[in-house]
This record gives C-alpha cells, sequence and structure tokens, in this order.
C-alpha cells in the first residue's frame, strides 16, 4: 500500500466511524438508517475521489458545480484537497460528531505533516464536498418519517403486532435525487400482485411463505446453526455499535481490496482504489433510492412477514396467527421479534449487498485481477469478521458476546446470495424480495437460490 492509500484511507475509516458513533452516541443519530447511511458514505467518498481526480486531470464521477482552486496542484496539495472534500461532506452530514471531525482533521495535517489549516487547498477541497452535499439539498425532508399510513389491503406494509409504534421510514427517500444513476424501471412487481388493489395465489409466493415461516421463526426447529449465523452475521440493523449494512459492505470490499494489495501491491494505484470505493459508495447510495421508490410504491407493496404469515391470503400459505420472527439482530440491546420500520420488497439488503459487490466484481476482473467462469461466478476469495460476531459485541437473548466467527466465502457471487437469503433466516423478508429464480428450469442449491448470475 502507498503512502498516499494509508493518508487517504484514513478518511475511509473515518467515515464508517461516523456511521458506528452515529448509531451508538447518545445524542447522535444525524443519518440513521441504512438509505441516510448510504447517501452520507457515498458523497464522502464521492469527495474523496473527485477532488483527486480533478487535481490529478482524471474525470471526476459526479457532476457538480466547478469549484477553483484545486487546479496545477502538488502530490502534497492533492491529498489535502482529497481529505479536505470528505472531511466537509462528514461535517455537514453528521453535525453532531462535529468535535470528532475537527480534532481528526488537525490530528491528519499534523501526522502526515500537511501543514497550517486553512491552506488554499484545503478550501478548494472543502468548496467541492460542499458542493457534493448540496446534491442532496432535499434529503432532509425525502427522509421524514410519517408520510405513509396502511392502506389495510392485502401485502399493504403495517407495523407488526409487538411493535405497533414503529412508524414508517423513508415514504418519500425514492423521490430523492440519485448522485449519478438513472431510475430503474419497468421492475418487476413480486409474486401474487396483479395491481395496487388485487393479489392471487401464485406457487412462488406459497412456497417463499413456507421458507420464512420455518427457518425464520423465533424459536425454529429448522433453521441450522449455520443458517443463524449466516442471518446476523449479515444483519447491521442500525444497532449500537455496529450501524447499518452499507457500512458492513464497505468493510468487505476493504477487505478484499487489502488482501490484494498484500498479494499484488503494485496492481492497484491510489486512484484505482479511490474509485472502485467511491463507486461502491456511489452505487448503494443510488440503489437504496430505487429500492425506497418500489418498496412504498402501491404495485409494488409487500408486508413483511411478521404480519403476512399472520394474515396470509387465501391460496398464499396458511395464516398462522402465533408466529413471531427470529428478527433483526438487536446487538447490544435486548430487543427480540423485531422487524425493520419500512416494506419488504425490494430488499434493501439485498440491493446494497449487490450494488457493493457486483461492481468490486466487475471492477477486479475489468483489471485483470480476478476472473468470472463460464456461468458468471467469480474466484474472489473473502474472509472478514462482521461486527455481529466480533466476540465483543452481546446477543440480546443471552446478553453475552457473540464468539468470534469469522465469514469465509469462496466468492463475491456468494456474498451476494448469503447476504440476501439472510433475511429469510432472521423471518424479516421474503426470499423473493431479494435473489430469486428467473423459472423453473434454472439451477439451484437446496434453498432454491440460483447457483449463479447466469441462472438470474
Amino acid at each position: 500500500m502507498t503512502a498516499a492509500s494509508v493518508q487517504l484511507r484514513f478518511w475511509v475509516d473515518l467515515s464508517l466511524e461516523c456511521i458506528r458513533r452515529d448509531h451508538t452516541a447518545p445524542g447522535q443519530g444525524d443519518q440513521k438508517g441504512p438509505f441516510l447511511t448510504a447517501r452520507a458514505l457515498g458523497m464522502a467518498l464521492a469527495a474523496l475521489n473527485d477532488a483527486h481526480a480533478i487535481a490529478s486531470g482524471r474525470a471526476p464521477l459526479l457532476k457538480v458545480p466547478a469549484t477553483a482552486g484545486l487546479e496545477c496542484l502538488t502530490s502534497n496539495q492533492i491529498n489535502i484537497a482529497s481529505g479536505a472534500a470528505c472531511s466537509q461532506v462528514l461535517s455537514l452530514r453528521y453535525p453532531k460528531q462535529a468535535s470528532l471531525l475537527e480534532s481528526s482533521w488537525l490530528y491528519w495535517l499534523e501526522n502526515f505533516g500537511y501543514g497550517p489549516i486553512n491552506s488554499p487547498a484545503e478550501v478548494a477541497g472543502r468548496a467541492l464536498g460542499t458542493a457534493i452535499h448540496n446534491l442532496g439539498s432535499n434529503d432532509a425532508i425525502n427522509a421524514a418519517k410519517d408520510k405513509y399510513s396502511p392502506s389495510g389491503l392485502p401485502y399493504g406494509h403495517t407495523a407488526p403486532p409487538n411493535d405497533l409504534e414503529q412508524g414508517y421510514a423513508g415514504a418519500d427517500w425514492g423521490f430523492s435525487t440519485p448522485l449519478l444513476a438513472a431510475r430503474v424501471v419497468d421492475f418487476p412487481s413480486p409474486p401474487g400482485r396483479k395491481s395496487a388493489t388485487e393479489v392471487m395465489p401464485t406457487p412462488h409466493y406459497r412456497d417463499d411463505f413456507a421458507k420464512t415461516r420455518d427457518f425464520g421463526r423465533l424459536n425454529s426447529t429448522t433453521r441450522t446453526k449455520e443458517q443463524e449465523f449466516v442471518g446476523i452475521a449479515w444483519g447491521y440493523d442500525g444497532p449500537k455499535e455496529i450501524g447499518t449494512p452499507p457500512r458492513l459492505y464497505l468493510q468487505v470490499v476493504l477487505s478484499v481490496l487489502d488482501a490484494i494489495q498484500a498479494q499484488r501491491p503494485d496492481k492497484l494505484s491510489v486512484a484505482d482504489e479511490l474509485t472502485i470505493l467511491a463507486g461502491v459508495g456511489i452505487a448503494m447510495a443510488d440503489a437504496g433510492i430505487d429500492a425506497w421508490y418500489y418498496k412504498y410504491a402501491p404495485t409494488h407493496m409487500m408486508w413483511r412477514p411478521g404480519v403476512g404469515i399472520r394474515k396470509a391470503v387465501d391460496g398464499n400459505g396458511t395464516a398462522d396467527p402465533n408466529f413471531f420472527p427470529l428478527g433483526r439482530p438487536d446487538t447490544n440491546g435486548r430487543g427480540l421479534a423485531l422487524t425493520p420500520d419500512f416494506p419488504a420488497y425490494p430488499s434493501g439488503h439485498a440491493t446494497f449487498g449487490a450494488a457493493a459487490f457486483q461492481l468490486l466484481r466487475l471492477f477486479l476482473v475489468q483489471k485483470g485481477l480476478k476472473t468470472f467462469d463460464q456461468y458468471g461466478v467469480d474466484n474472489i476469495c473473502i474472509e472478514f469478521v462482521s461486527d455481529e460476531y466480533n466476540g465483543v459485541n452481546k446477543d440480546p437473548r443471552t446478553l453475552e458476546p457473540r464468539k468470534l466467527w469469522p465469514v469465509v466465502l469462496p466468492s463475491l457471487w456468494k456474498a451476494i446470495t448469503d447476504n440476501s437469503v439472510s433475511r429469510v433466516y432472521l423471518g424479516v423478508h421474503w426470499q423473493f424480495d431479494g435473489i430469486t429464480k428467473r423459472n423453473a428450469l434454472c439451477k439451484e442449491d437446496e434453498f432454491g437460490i440460483p447457483n449463479s448470475p447466469s441462472e438470474l
């Protein structure tokens, strides 16, 4: 890893720390929830890359009003501008963490010998960071809660019986302006939904109903220890000390890049690393907007299993009024059988994770560092420690730390599928909310997960 990589990695790590603290410290909570986290992270990483890109003569990823002072900089000045741009986004998105961010900026300048504050390079970088932050000028309005009222129709989202006051997060988030990507159009409705008001029986829904009922139940006798590990390890459902899924997915991406740098240190430049990290952040931010748009679209609305299994539609499973899910992990808390406070379809976990890992897969193959087989499965082995199983954070059922248990997978494709189906093992999603079969002829594993991208 080059010196420049180390110096700029500081701001990537600090971005992740802001997410953790945002969900942990009393009085924090500037960007709580997965879609706000993804937005802040995408902007921060884009600022880090784009300041470096403009100053280095590369094309930036985002289009923002021109900011002066980023041309003709020395290598040190380029790093100052990049760090300042990222620091500025974090300061504007996490104002309650001002003390951390101000002290971190001073420490970074001094530790790497970058000189006094308010240099021309810093001023130029902060101007770019402000411009990127302003791309989301309506974010607070679109993120406001309680802009949705349950319809009472079949498949309609509503709060579960054990958490009736949870509210409804992100009903207008789907109308936010993407940073880069165009809106996904013609997104298919979930199985069995004919229109905004009509549903119909379908084997696809019935099959997935049964999977969640059996494998996702609070006290399931069907779910294995390994399946529960998959469910919880990919959790990151906003608990203290952990935060939300975009933080996890960037941790995974960093673990992959770090492993490549250790094995082949000359293969990825600083520009390469900044570009893929920014791309991953932007991809998750924009994918979250599309996911929330369709979550609340009446033509795509889908209730969570905590409600849907209790109120089954005739022909789409048998109602079980006693069903409670294992639930989103309330790590370091005491909550059990909890359900996220927004509709099920499409899965935010599956959307964020697939956006991040698919982009990384394509990037590494394009760089000639990894390959796909004939079915589109990559050979990018990954090993990382989820904060859910780091030997420190506590299970709400035992109030004891979960043991250290690394996640080891043979490919990023496997990470995409495990991350998606993990929500079934928790009982908070239907399998079709994430990854699902294309047709009856596709090749699947024993749980019905397509074996390769070619089968989607």
